[in-house]
């Protein structure tokens, strides 16, 4: 979704281009419409903005999950850096305590890089 390419359609312009540049033609449109006085079309543009400024958002919080979930697990499914569990229900680390604590520490992470 990253490299999608809109086809927005303005209160009188037509804009094409990726979320950001759409987004960023927005901003500069409201800035002139603002400069010139017209707070109507500026508002109206500063809206369109803000739509595209979600999307943008969105396509970086799916990147970010996407990435997460290459890069947070080995081939077994378990957390890098984990065997997960051995044949007799343990960890690797001889307990039979869930890998619960470090799925939170990783979310905690991920919320603080986000």
């Amino acid at each position: 979704m990253r490299h999608q390419t809109f086809d927005s359609n303005g209160p009188d312009v037509r804009i094409r281009g990726n979320a950001f540049q759409v987004y960023e033609k927005y901003l500069a449109l409201a800035r002139d419409a603002q400069t010139a006085g017209d707070r109507i079309a500026a508002e109206s543009y500063f809206q369109h903005a803000e739509h595209y400024f979600r999307i943008i958002g969105l396509i970086n919080e799916q990147s970010g999950e996407n990435q997460r979930g290459r890069e947070g697990r080995n081939g077994n499914g378990a957390p890098n850096g984990h065997g997960g569990a051995n044949g007799n229900g343990q960890d690797q680390f001889g307990d039979d305590q869930d890998d619960d604590e470090d799925a939170d520490a990783e979310d905690e992470r991920a919320q603080m890089n986000a």
